[in-house]
């Protein structure tokens, strides 16, 4: 557990830093990550973000280099989550559209918070938490037991509890969170490898994970997709949408459908309103191993 204690002493030391020295060393961590990461993934996110958005291949390069680049300015930003508190994020994170939270939770059935792998989705999770609502999150467990138990210790620090995404007893956490009337957020961008909904992003097919569909349609509760942004200052803005809900009629399949197809659709709109903050270097289409890894 060595490196869990040695990132302990790194995040006591960016917590005495100035945020303008972070953000220094957060640039050098993303070009670090540039250099890193294997080429093929690099060339499968270029490809992909001309093919998704239409854009030229140095426009597209520069995209994905900046898609990868970000993630050192969220790794400081996670290990600041210290400094953190219910009045100190309203001074980090700018939210857009924080009423139609307000009135999903007033319902009382719970709320699904629907986002991506899109900006600093730790943040969002952090601003949820740290503005007075109950949330869970539902995350991948890491391979790394000390790095494991560090995120998952940051992310309770800030008001998020954390149900893994496998296995029986975490299906019936997430449930009974629900029930309780807490929220639940749900990265929906990606393939889990469970069983999914088949629907096309930018025009070609994915499986999309059923999550927020099911337990909308299960429990009546509203789904509220939500980003985060880093936006031309440098601020960070959480966008939250008006909720959706599935419909429950005697064809589940198309009622799955009809609301994970509205959250694709928005979250391809986030997507071309700032294309850097989506993490293209995912294989999201499952693809990329064969067209570029052999080149």
């Amino acid at each position: 557990m060595v490196a869990y204690y040695v990132m302990k002493l790194i995040s006591k030391i960016i917590c005495l830093l100035p945020w303008s020295v972070c953000l220094v060393l957060g640039n050098a961590l993303g070009a670090l990550a540039l250099k890193i990461t294997p080429a093929w993934r690099l060339e499968m996110a270029a490809a992909n973000i001309q093919e998704c958005l239409g854009l030229g291949p140095a426009a597209a390069k520069k995209v994905a280099d900046q898609s990868l680049a970000k993630f050192g300015r969220m790794i400081m930003e996670v290990l600041r989550f210290p400094l953190l508190n219910a009045e100190t994020i309203e001074q980090k994170v700018r939210v857009d559209g924080l009423e139609h939270l307000q009135q999903a939770y007033a319902e009382g059935r719970g709320v699904i918070m629907a986002t991506g792998h899109f900006g600093n989705w730790e943040l969002l999770g952090a601003t949820v938490g740290l503005h007075g609502y109950p949330m869970m999150s539902i995350a991948r467990k890491q391979n790394n037991g000390a790095m494991d138990r560090f995120i998952n210790e940051y992310r309770e620090m800030v008001g998020q509890k954390v149900a893994y995404n496998r296995g029986e007893n975490e299906v019936l956490a997430l449930s009974r969170m629900l029930k309780e009337k807490k929220l639940l957020g749900i990265l929906y961008d990606q393939d889990t490898n469970d069983v999914g909904v088949k629907i096309k992003l930018f025009g070609k097919e994915v499986i999309t994970p059923a999550g927020p569909a099911v337990f909308s349609r299960m429990f009546k509760a509203p789904i509220l997709p939500i980003f985060m942004h880093y936006d031309a200052d440098g601020s960070c803005r959480a966008k939250i949408y008006p909720p959706l809900y599935a419909p429950k009629t005697r064809d589940k399949e198309q009622d799955l459908f009809v609301v994970t197809e509205k959250l694709i659709k928005i979250l391809e709109a986030e997507i071309r309103a700032n294309p850097p903050m989506w993490f293209w270097v995912h294989d999201r289409w499952k693809d990329g191993r064969q067209r570029f890894q052999h080149k």
